[in-house]
Formats: structure tokens, sequence, C-alpha cells
């Protein structure tokens, strides 16, 4: 079931038919599984504190090097975090995109991915994901792409405030899918292409048309046309891919790697 690629790198994942059983997981692994079950179990929320270490240790029968290890797997995955100092301790938190996009480019890394894969990917959510929204039409998620779109084009020179925005705007579009893998999958894209650490910048003018698109895009949403808005998005996929291509081919030949998105 492995393919290499012209590198020797292996770019075929692993299927579960494939997959040859190993050594029973470890303890800590075990001790992880059981606290993320029992938050769910107790209806636990995020800011929630879990027990002391010394009761979760009684009450799992573990050392304490043994649960520490536990709940830094669970710390690394988004799924808890430390808190310093007295009264401090281990609260639940809850895993979101940014976690999904550290995972997804320490494999991209391996199988040297490019960006110009993520943008092909992103190419194909991003319109379903637009459909789904306007098709499931809410109207406070309409309110808030109106309110978008109208600070992006209240400070259009301003590009911490367009990327911002533009940002905001596909969060809203992919939560508005009312599809959690969707919107996890498309806030982790959105993540992975932020033009922050790789030197992306927009001009005026491909500032003024995103504003465009993203009017139109939330004109269909707005009116409920799930066709449309497919259709608006796909077009903003293309012209934002062009746009890539253009002026920084460089970056789309970059392969992603998980120093820049590791947690």
């Amino acid at each position: 079931m492995l393919e290499a690629n012209g590198n020797g790198i292996n770019v075929k994942d692993m299927t579960p038919q494939a997959y040859e059983p190993r050594m029973p997981p470890k303890r800590s692994e075990v001790i992880a599984q059981r606290i993320v079950k029992d938050i769910r179990t107790r209806g636990l929320r995020p800011g929630d504190p879990l027990a002391t270490e010394t009761e979760m240790c009684a009450s799992h029968s573990v050392g304490r090097s043994t649960l520490r290890e536990g709940l830094r797997i669970l710390e690394l995955l988004g799924v808890i975090e430390i808190r310093p100092g007295r009264g401090g301790g281990p609260v639940v938190a809850a895993p979101n995109s940014r976690h999904l996009a550290s995972t997804m480019a320490l494999l991209m890394q391996f199988s040297e991915t490019t960006f110009r894969s993520v943008i092909e990917l992103r190419g194909y959510i991003e319109p379903i994901a637009a459909s789904l929204c306007a098709a499931h039409r809410d109207e406070q998620t309409v309110l808030a792409l109106r309110e978008s779109v109208a600070s992006m084009r209240a400070d259009i020179d301003d590009e911490a405030t367009f990327l911002h925005e533009n940002h905001q705007f596909h969060t809203l579009v992919a939560t508005g899918a009312n599809n959690p893998l969707i919107t996890y999958i498309s806030n982790s894209l959105d993540w992975v292409l932020d033009g922050a650490p790789l030197g992306v910048q927009f001009t005026r003018t491909a500032r003024r048309s995103v504003l465009a698109v993203h009017e139109a895009i939330y004109q269909s949403i707005a009116a409920g046309q799930p066709t449309e808005a497919g259709e608006a998005m796909q077009r903003h996929m293309v012209e934002t891919a062009k746009y890539f291509e253009k002026k920084f081919p460089n970056v789309l030949r970059q392969v992603v790697t998980w120093e820049l998105y590791g947690l």
C-alpha cells in the first residue's frame, strides 16, 4: 500500500486494511483516553477544572510521571491546559482548527507537500462550504458576514484589517456550512495559508477584488442561493490561485513545514 514520489518519499497514507497491529498502547495513552472519556461523561466544559494530580493518580492507579505524560499528550492536542501557580492545575480546553492545522503541517512536511497542493484542496472545499452555508441560511451568520464585508470595505487600505476580515469571512462561511468536518478542515487550511509567515502581501487592487467577490458570496448566501454561492466562492478560489501563481510562485513551491504551525 506504499507509493513513493520522485524523491522516494511515501505519499500514500496508511489505510485501516494495511495497518499492522502494534504493541499495546502505552499506559500514558490509556490514561489520556480515560481522561477524555471522563470529560465527556461528566459534561465538563472549557475552563472547568479536572481533579488534582494526587486524586487522578489514585483514581487511575498510576504514578505521577505516567499521569503527567498522559496530561502532556492532552495538552499538545488542545484538550486541556495546565494553569501554573497556586490553585492551578489541569483544566478543560477545546481542540480547534489550529491543532488540526499543526498535525496536518507535520504530515505535509514529511510528504514534502507544497502550498500549491493546499490551495488546490481549498479550491474544492470552500465552494462546498459556501453552498452549504447558503442552503442552511442562518440570520446570525448572514448579519456577521454583512458586518465583515462592511468592515473590510471601510478599511480597505489597512492590510491588517483586510487580513483579519478575510479570515473572519471564511471562518463564518465554514461555520455556516453546519458540518463540523468541513468547518475544521476549511479553517485548518486557512491557518496553513496564513500569509504572515510567508511574506505574502495583497496589493490594493487585489484587496478590492477580494472585497468584490466577498460581496457576491455574501449576497448569494443572504438570498439562500446555494448554487450561486458555490459558484462565487469558486471564482474567488480561482482568482486567489492565479494571484499567488503570478505574485508568489516561490511560495507555491515551498514545502509546508511543521515549525510554522506547530504548537
